[in-house]
């Protein structure tokens, strides 16, 4: 069996050298990337990936050695991360925006040999205490510079089993965790990706997703595998996206977050269904708004479930009801479980726990975190730490972090269904939910809200609007009008960084105890 045949079947046991390798001799001429209208071939990349694999090897670079990248999205970090790839070692990629506390965690979680970087996160990483042995190359995410090699760096093998990445988690809460990936799971993710995108051949995709979240990396190794074109862009832009599907007659699109959202807040026009896009693919999509959208554009969505920590994808929603994340990829089974290892009943929340038919497809552990790894990988099992809920077709509901939960007067409340419900509002453009201390008994509720179109803000309102829409264990006490929120690369929102000073919020004990 071929590396291209091994990578679409589990248990995914082929190298992304191997994939790179393959292509390079069996189809140079095919078109990978396309940036700023150029094509750039896999001849033509791979070229680049072995350079960069020769520029390693000759700053003492070996097997295994981390090597961070802070760098944007563009043709040049693709190369980088192939040529670390060639050359055995381990692919760091974090935000280049990234600076401060959390930057001198993960610096010294992956304690790198060698940093490409910008100027500008150069100036960062060293301010976050990057030791002064770190090699540090200066370069551009985007263009690819002009390569040249006295000799060709000599490859070593590298096994399915390897670990290629550590990615950081968002860090919605807490300190970001990095999760080490192996070539096995970098491949498996390509294959949901795959299967999510019903990826056909001769597909193009818009790539805005980021190189440090595994949304980034994963597309790049599909297209190693399947032959598709990836139309490069430097970041998501709802004003750009419909001019550069049209110009490059992208097929499918992938979203995160609050992606679809932003684009169906955008005037109506009779263009909007003049595109080639055939399946739009991915996690965060609310029920709310997941008819709409595929009537407004011809679209259908596809949502999906997964963690990187489980090789990116867990399920996928082929043909389910709409607000299901799906059901199980062939090569993972999920249970329902509480708090001390029992099944659920059919409907129940419980933790999403993973199986897997095949060893090798969950991540090994977070790296430098010996207790968390124990937390996420028991009996055989990875506990996700979601919240989700099957129904009777064994269709799975996600309902939140289990982290993200709290207790009120006895009751266990999902900050995600009090958010999902409140969104329902049509002056709501979104919201966030957390648990702050209560006076009486375990928590109270802080809701953090953007209202649409620049509708005033009114918390009794919506305090009032909350009676007839949820439980009344449900209706927030506390209430803070913002403009904006920070975001994960994911487009998460950054609970970690609200402000839960209740001096500041608006206290409507009175009004909830009337519901």
């Amino acid at each position: 069996m071929d590396n291209r045949a091994k990578a679409t079947q589990a248990p995914f046991v082929t190298t992304i050298s191997n994939l790179l390798l393959d292509g390079e001799l069996n189809h140079p001429e095919h078109v990978i990337l396309v940036a700023d209208n150029r094509e750039i071939s896999l001849a033509e990349i791979v070229l680049q990936a072995r350079a960069v694999a020769t520029q390693l090897e000759a700053s003492g670079v070996q097997k295994d050695d981390p090597v961070m990248t802070m760098l944007g999205n563009g043709p040049n970090h693709v190369a980088i991360f192939l040529g670390i790839s060639l050359i055995g070692a381990l692919w760091v990629p974090l935000n280049p925006d990234a600076k401060g506390h959390s930057l001198a965690h993960a610096i010294g979680i992956a304690d790198p040999v060698l940093a490409f970087t910008t100027p500008i996160a150069r100036e960062q990483l060293e301010r976050a205490g990057l030791k002064p042995s770190c090699i540090v190359v200066e370069t551009d995410g985007w263009q690819l510079p002009p390569r040249t090699a006295p000799h060709e760096a000599k490859l070593p093998k590298t096994d399915p089993q390897d670990v290629r990445a550590v990615l950081f988690t968002s860090g919605t809460s807490g300190p970001p965790k990095g999760v080490m990936v192996s070539e096995q799971m970098l491949v498996a993710s390509a294959a949901g990706t795959a299967q999510a995108s019903d990826c056909q051949s001769g597909d193009v995709f818009l790539m805005w997703e980021p190189l440090h979240h595994i949304g980034g990396s994963q597309i790049v190794v599909m297209a190693l595998i399947h032959l598709t074109r990836l139309v490069m862009v430097k970041k998501f832009s709802a004003s750009r996206l419909w001019p550069q599907v049209r110009a490059h007659q992208v097929t499918k699109l992938h979203y995160l977050g609050g992606i679809l959202e932003i684009l169906l807040k955008a005037r109506p026009t009779n263009i909007d269904r003049d595109h080639s896009i055939q399946l739009a693919f991915g996690g965060g999509c609310r029920p709310e708004i997941w008819r709409d959208f595929e009537q407004r554009f011809g679209i259908p969505i596809r949502e999906v479930y997964g963690m990187t920590e489980a090789s990116s994808f867990t399920t996928i929603n082929l043909d389910g009801p709409t607000g299901s994340v799906g059901t199980p990829v062939p090569w993972f089974d999920v249970e329902m479980l509480t708090s001390d290892g029992q099944e659920v009943s059919e409907g129940e929340l419980g933790e999403i726990v993973v199986t897997s038919h095949h060893p090798g497809l969950f991540t090994p552990g977070y790296r430098k975190a010996a207790d968390a790894t124990e937390q996420l990988l028991r009996n055989g099992r990875l506990h996700s730490g979601d919240l989700g809920r099957f129904d009777e077709d064994g269709n799975l509901y996600y309902a939140g972090r289990l982290s993200d939960s709290l207790r009120r007067r006895g009751e266990n409340i999902s900050a995600w269904e009090v958010e999902t419900a409140l969104v329902a509002h049509p002056y709501v453009a979104e919201c966030a939910v957390v648990a702050v201390p209560a006076t009486i008994g375990e928590h109270e509720i802080l809701c953090f809200v953007i209202m649409a179109d620049e509708r005033a803000f009114n918390s009794a309102e919506l305090c009032k609007w909350c009676r007839s829409a949820m439980p009344k264990h449900h209706i927030p006490r506390y209430w803070r009008h913002v403009d904006s929120f920070q975001r994960t690369p994911s487009q998460r929102i950054r609970k970690d960084l609200l402000d839960l000073d209740l001096t500041n919020a608006e206290d409507l004990a009175d009004d909830r105890k009337s519901a």
